[in-house]
């Protein structure tokens, strides 16, 4: 399926939604990396469950975005999700797995391609594949960069960081992550004179310390 909307979307009811992207660079980058791939795993709130980053060593684009695709799917297998919603934004690693049956496929493609039809005739698996707009997968995009640019290998990422809340809330219509729009427990407020020395600790004087800002959600 192909969906032509420009903003990232919700899935269905009890679905997991896995977005992701890949490039590929003729000329490497200083850690010797061709390639990023970017894996981002939501909930059907939108929560963020899990993101994925790095490189493989794989020769172009669309082989790399077909690896990513059949990861993201591995990787669902044993978190145990079973019902999923796969998007990504190339299409034309899209249409060659979609085709494959009828069409066939490159042959350094066959092997990537018959692991992602395995999975896709799972009967255990419900599984959309949608091939989407770039602006609706800048997350995956983000993370993707970011992982090329970091490390050699793939990385299971457990926390928040970088532009990745500011994406996620707009993704998610949430608004500016500026500190101006943070909202903190007013006991955690801090108060200092013009020698720096603390003169109001909110509701708990004797606070010695500014404690940052509380995160909205953290990843489960």
């Amino acid at each position: 399926m192909v969906d032509a909307g420009i903003h990232w979307t919700l899935p269905k009811e009890y679905f997991i939604k896995i977005n992701v992207h890949s490039f590929y660079l003729d000329d490497p980058l200083l850690n010797g990396n061709r390639s990023g791939i970017g894996i981002v795993f939501r909930n059907d709130r939108g929560t963020l469950v899990r993101m994925i980053a790095g490189s493989l060593r794989i020769q172009g684009r669309r082989l790399n975005e077909l690896y990513a695709m059949q990861y993201a799917l591995r990787r669902a297998f044993f978190e145990n999700y079973n019902l999923l919603e796969l998007e990504t934004d190339h299409g034309e690693a899209y249409w060659e797995w979609m085709r494959s049956n009828e069409e066939g496929v490159r042959p350094e493609h066959q092997s990537v391609v018959r692991q992602l039809n395995a999975r896709q005739d799972d009967k255990n698996l419900a599984l959309d594949v949608t091939v989407i707009n770039e602006e609706s997968n800048l997350l995956a995009a983000y993370l993707a960069e970011y992982g090329a640019h970091h490390w050699t290998s793939m990385i299971i990422i457990k926390g928040i960081f970088g532009r990745v809340q500011e994406l996620w809330f707009n993704d998610m219509g949430l608004g500016p992550v500026d500190p101006q729009f943070q909202a903190i427990h007013e006991e955690d407020l801090v108060e200092t004179d013009n020698d720096g020395d603390i003169v109001n600790a909110g509701f708990e004087a004797n606070i010695a310390v500014v404690l940052e800002p509380v995160v909205d959600q953290e990843m489960v």
